[in-house]
C-alpha cells in the first residue's frame, strides 16, 4: 500500500478564479458586481517611455558630439556595441555604414534615433543594416549612454555611426 500523500508546508488554496454563476456565497456575489462595475478611477500606471542604446563600432560627431572628449565617445561607442547584432553573413558587410541621430533626455537616456537626412532612399541589405543599427540605439538595455557629468540635465543630439 502506498503511503498517503503528503502535504506541503508552501501549498496554498486554491481559489476559483471565476465563481460558479449560481453561487450563493456573499463573496462571490461581490466579486461578481465588482467585475460588472465601470472604473471610476483611471489607471495610476504610466507606460515605459521609449528606451535605446547605441550599436556597437559607433562613431559619435554631430551637435552635440564636439563637447564629447574621445574617451567620453569611445565610452558611448561601446555601450552601444553591445546592443549591436551584426548579419556578417549580409552581401557587402564590410563595407556597410550608416549615421544615426540619437536625441537624449536628461538623465542621458536614448529617447529617438532615426537616419541622418543623408541616410535616406536605403533599400534592401543596406536597409536591413540601417534598422538593426536603429534597433541598437534604442534597445533598452543600452538605453542610458555614460555622458559625463557634465552633459546631463539637458537634452543632447548626437549623431552616430555605425559601420563594422
Amino acid at each position: 500500500m502506498p503511503p498517503p500523500p503528503t502535504t506541503s508546508s508552501t501549498s496554498q488554496p486554491q481559489v476559483p478564479r471565476t465563481p460558479l454563476p449560481d453561487s450563493r456565497e456573499l463573496a462571490n456575489t461581490l466579486e461578481r458586481l465588482r467585475v460588472l462595475q465601470p472604473q471610476q478611477v483611471p489607471p495610476r500606471a504610466v507606460p515605459n517611455p521609449p528606451r535605446g542604446g547605441t550599436p556597437g563600432g559607433g562613431v559619435v560627431t554631430g551637435v552635440d558630439n564636439s563637447l564629447l572628449s574621445a574617451q567620453a565617445a569611445g565610452a558611448i561607442g561601446d555601450r552601444l556595441r553591445e546592443c549591436w547584432t551584426a548579419d556578417t553573413g549580409a552581401r557587402d558587410f564590410a563595407s556597410q555604414s550608416v549615421r544615426l541621430v540619437v536625441t537624449t533626455d536628461t538623465s542621458g537616456t536614448i529617447q529617438r534615433a532615426e537616419l541622418a537626412p543623408s541616410e535616406g532612399g536605403r533599400s534592401g541589405v543596406a536597409r536591413a543594416f540601417a534598422e538593426r543599427a536603429r534597433r541598437a540605439a534604442l534597445d533598452p538595455a543600452c538605453a542610458t549612454l555614460p555622458l559625463p557629468s557634465a552633459m546631463r540635465g539637458q537634452v543632447r543630439t548626437f549623431e552616430i555611426t555605425f559601420r563594422p
